[in-house]
């Protein structure tokens, strides 16, 4: 994955156009929420409202939400304006990333450990077609199944989101692509809220967004999405003769390999040819 699209703007070189890997990044997270709130609620949520929410003064939360504040939030700080601006799940979950600095994300694996044989022996004990990734979604492990599935796994170097998002192979299997698309960069960010100076994820970020359908979601879009445990998805699969199928994706945490996911990917039923859908999960 190339480096060199620094030129696009944002911190570490990632593009620009409400990114989270800088402050004003970060700012402008807040401020799509705030609106997103008002919208909710049916009546604008001012800063003056939110700075009041937290106990802090007008000052203070615009430079907030222009990246220039002088501290981070506290945790509870965190929790009253998650409160306040009616954030989900993993939008209260990245607040709290961003400002404890990535506190509550699990330390990586050290780069040289291997997958330990106990959690290969899982893997390949599985039915349904499953994976291992790292952190960065480089495929780690596989299963046969996996490999028969999606034979693009078995090639050097394969990593889930670059083939999510740059293969012309995946648009092709995937029946809502631009919504897979969308759902892959929340993964993205997520990752990038507690991590802001990650040289890695900058240049996987860099890679991705060298397509310009995938820069236009990234500089569209501010939401983020921790993972997507129990999504179903309807995909149309060469390998299976072209068949549509449904399946059901599960994300895994092994404590064995920090850092990294397991991701089994479950049949649910057989799926009328053209009905709309998403891919398997990332």
């Amino acid at each position: 994955m190339s480096s060199e699209n620094g030129d696009r703007g944002g911190a570490g070189g990632i593009p620009a156009g409400g990114g989270l890997a800088g402050p004003a990044g970060a700012g402008s997270m807040l401020l799509a929420w705030r609106q997103s709130a008002g919208e909710r609620r049916g009546r604008p949520v001012t800063q003056a409202d939110a700075a009041g929410a937290i106990c802090r003064s007008v000052r203070f939360y615009r430079e907030l939400e222009n990246g220039t504040a002088a501290r981070p939030l506290s945790r509870h700080e965190c929790e009253v304006l998650a409160d306040t601006l009616l954030l989900d799940r993993d939008e209260r979950h990245a607040l709290l990333l961003h400002n404890a600095g990535g506190f509550f994300a699990l330390p990586a694996a050290p780069a040289t450990q291997g997958v330990p044989e106990a959690l290969r022996v899982l893997i390949d004990g599985q039915s349904s077609p499953s994976f291992l990734c790292d952190r960065y979604w480089n495929v780690l492990a596989y299963n046969p199944v996996m490999a028969d599935w999606w034979p693009w796994v078995t090639k050097p170097g394969p990593n889930l989101l670059t083939w999510l998002l740059l293969d012309p192979e995946a648009r092709e299997q995937y029946f809502d692509w631009d919504e897979h698309a969308d759902r892959s960069i929340r993964l993205l960010r997520f990752a990038l809220v507690g991590q802001p100076d990650n040289a890695v994820l900058a240049r996987l970020v860099n890679h991705v967004c060298a397509d310009p359908d995938v820069l236009h979601i990234w500089e569209t879009t501010t939401e983020v999405a921790e993972n997507r445990d129990g999504h179903i998805h309807r995909m149309r699969l060469p390998p299976l003769g072209g068949k549509t199928i449904e399946v059901v994706s599960h994300t895994l945490y092994p404590a064995s390999l920090p850092g990294s996911r397991l991701i089994i990917l479950t049949p649910v039923r057989d799926a009328e040819p053209d009905t709309p859908g998403a891919g398997p999960e990332t």
